[in-house]
């Protein structure tokens, strides 16, 4: 998997292949919706030239049409100056960030809910999406129906909780916060707040990719 801060991904080339027909498909000019102009701040600060480029600021991003070919994203700095940048150099050959590994410690940390969840399913279960019957356990996926992102977010906000300042130790599916106590208080957070449900993998799959690419490419999702 591959995280955007709170947004994960499959992999690289899924968030790749999102952002190309984002910028295939989204009207020309200023960007207005406010899950994609996250998604820009987060991929900028990705890229390996981000000091020079954000400069003073930036006040919004657009879509614009490249001199050469195709189309591209430009940022507006508060005095007007702009810059173009590459949305493939802010993802390949980065490394995860702090942020992105917070972020997946603490979706391991609730794992035990959703396989809680999970196990007290009667097959066949039904797909909250599609309505269809899920027959096979391999064809199952627990869903969230608010997105984990947005949970994720709503707890930082509500317990004021920087996620690029934790430490993690471990690796894989042995990734954990330091501070066990933000972990402690997200798995309460979590069990409280985040309503699960049944799904097929076909459905969530296109769940994912039923929004507008940069918008709703990313799982969202357990």
């Amino acid at each position: 998997m591959y995280w955007l801060g709170p947004f994960e991904y499959r992999n690289k080339q899924a968030l790749l292949d999102g952002l190309k027909m984002y910028l295939r498909t989204a009207p020309l000019g200023r960007v207005t919706h406010q899950v994609a102009i996250q998604k820009l701040h987060l991929l900028l600060a990705l890229h390996p030239d981000a000091d020079r480029k954000i400069g003073s600021g930036v006040d919004h991003f657009r879509i614009v049409r490249n001199e050469l070919s195709g189309r591209g994203f430009r940022l507006v700095r508060p005095d007007g100056s702009e810059e173009t940048f590459s949305y493939t150099k802010c993802i390949n050959g980065v490394a995860q960030s702090a942020y992105g590994k917070a972020c997946e410690a603490l979706r391991f940390a609730v794992r035990p809910q959703l396989d809680a969840f999970r196990e007290q399913l009667i097959f066949p279960a039904r797909c909250a999406i599609s309505g269809e019957p899920i027959v096979h356990p391999n064809d199952l996926h627990v869903d969230h129906r608010t997105p984990f992102w947005r949970l994720l977010i709503q707890f930082c906000q509500a317990h004021q909780v920087d996620l690029s300042a934790l430490q993690t130790t471990g690796n894989g599916m042995s990734l954990a916060l330091v501070d066990r106590g933000i972990t402690d208080a997200f798995v309460t957070y979590h069990l409280k707040h985040a309503k699960l449900q049944a799904s097929c993998r076909t459905a969530n799959l296109r769940k994912g990719g039923s929004e507008a690419p940069l918008v709703g490419p990313s799982k969202q999702r357990t």
